[in-house]
Parts: C-alpha cells; sequence; structure tokens
C-alpha cells in the first residue's frame, strides 16, 4: 500500500512541477505522458507474472536442471479433473493443482487422489469472485484462508502455494495475503489461455516455443471467472504437451519437489 501511495504522490507531484515551469501546450503533454507511464507502469506491477513490486512471486523454477512445472487453475472438476490426472499418471508426470476452496470440499476424492500420486495441492481463492480483486484486505485475507482451511482438513499436509485469480496483484490483494503469512505466491512464465475459447492446436502453439528447463505452465482444469466451460481442447493438447516434454528431455514435476525458489 505504501508502494503505490508513493508512486501516485510522485506522479502528481511531477505533474505539478511541469505545469508551472513549461509553457501550457508543453505542460498538457508532459502531464499527459507522465499519465501514460503511470498506466503502463501500474499495468506491470499488477498483472505481470514477474513483476514483484507488491509481493515476491515464484514465475519459474530456479533450477539449472531439465525440469518444467504444469500447472492447473480453478478445479477441481468432478469430469475433467480425473482425465488430467489420468493423463499425467500415464506419462510418469506430476504436476500442481492451484484449488478453489468451494470446489475442493464438493468434491474431496479428486483432492486426495492429486496428494496421494504425488501431485502439489495449492489454493486459488475459496470462490474465485470478481470482488477479489477491489475487495478489501480483510477479504482477501479471509478467501486465503478459508481455502486453505478447507485443503487443509482433507490432506496431511497444509497448503504451501497460492496463485491469485488471473494472476494479479493489486495493493489490496497484496496487503491482505501478507496477513495469512507462510504462503508463497506463484504465477508463470508460460501461459496456455486455455480458459477461454480455443483450441488444442493453438495451446500447444502457445506452450511449446516456450517449453524450457525452469518453465512454469498455467493451465485449467477448471471453470474459472468469465472463462468457458469446455475443456476438451485442454485435455486433448495436455497429451501433446507431455509428448513434446519427453521429447525434449524434460521432466514434469510437481512445485512441491523443488522448493520455493523463484528464477
Amino acid at each position: 500500500m505504501l508502494r503505490a501511495f508513493a508512486a501516485k504522490l510522485l506522479a502528481v507531484a511531477a505533474g505539478l512541477v511541469m505545469a508551472w515551469i513549461l509553457p501550457p501546450g508543453w505542460a498538457a503533454l508532459a502531464i499527459a505522458a507522465i499519465a501514460i507511464l503511470m498506466i503502463g507502469f501500474f499495468t506491470y506491477t499488477i498483472a505481470h507474472p514477474r513483476s514483484q513490486f507488491f509481493i515476491p512471486v515464484v514465475s519459474r523454477l530456479a533450477t539449472d536442471e531439465r525440469i518444467v512445472a504444469l500447472t492447473f487453475d480453478d478445479g477441481p472438476d468432478p469430469v475433467v479433473t480425473p482425465r488430467i490426472l489420468d493423463i499425467l499418471g500415464a506419462h510418469g508426470a506430476r504436476a500442481t493443482f492451484f484449488v478453489l476452496g468451494e470446489r475442493a470440499a464438493r468434491h474431496p476424492e479428486a483432492i486426495r487422489r492429486m496428494h496421494r500420486e504425488g501431485h502439489t495441492v495449492g489454493t486459488h481463492t475459496q470462490r474465485h469472485r470478481l470482488r477479489f480483486h477491489f475487495g478489501s484486505p480483510t477479504y482477501v485475507q479471509r478467501e486465503i484462508e478459508d481455502a486453505v482451511a478447507v485443503v487443509a482438513g482433507l490432506l496431511p499436509v497444509r497448503p504451501a502455494l497460492f496463485r491469485p485469480p488471473q494472476g494479479l496483484r493489486t495493493p489490496n490483494f497484496a496487503s491482505g495475503w501478507r496477513r495469512t503469512r507462510g504462503l508463497v505466491c506463484v504465477t508463470w512464465s508460460v501461459r496456455a489461455f486455455d480458459s477461454r475459447a480455443t483450441t488444442a492446436e493453438a495451446i500447444v502453439a502457445r506452450i511449446a516455443p516456450r517449453l524450457e528447463p525452469g518453465a512454469i505452465v498455467t493451465l485449467h482444469d477448471g471453470t474459472g471467472l468469465g472463462g468457458g466451460n469446455d475443456r476438451a481442447p485442454t485435455l486433448a493438447a495436455l497429451t501433446r504437451i507431455l509428448t513434446e516434454c519427453q521429447t525434449r528431455g524434460l521432466r514434469c514435476v510437481a512445485l512441491s519437489e523443488v522448493g520455493n525458489g523463484a528464477g
């Protein structure tokens, strides 16, 4: 919060100085330029997966090993998630699932199966509502902790990894997230954009060029805010992605296997 306030204050001060020392026409241009820069600045700090401005994040694995981390958001889904687990198992691959608390409570066996088969279970808020991005720090904290409590009640280990919806880290989110303590915020280095209407070919085309050691890939096994319901493209693409990893000598690991270091 203090960082965001300081940045805004600096922008206002710069605008006032420009208005005072420059001729009217130039002052207006300078103020407009400052406004554009501030919009770009906050877009980067809030939305870019590598931005560490408000909170520390893990956007890729800090390793030289030939490993990648496939991650799945918005589940568990009673139909899609078991099929994803089947595909992963057939390829000897492990992954990380960032689940919604309310869906985990409805489908506890899917959560237990993830853990039993060696996958990591993280959380992705309790309800995945739009309000999460605009709510108070107290609301943010409750959404995070409620999801953690659901998963902790199903597994012998407390989930330690969290991914914010759409990867957005607003100042209010950062304030609420810090109150939870002990969690690691995970974003990604490769995004499939499979929550929207797409095809398996498009998903593979987005991911394959960036499959490299240390990559964290984000996919979806459930439906998120504003997302489509069709996960068939994801299922079809997953087999091709796993085959490509094997061809390149890349092993797919769960995030808990490699620790929490950021690259």
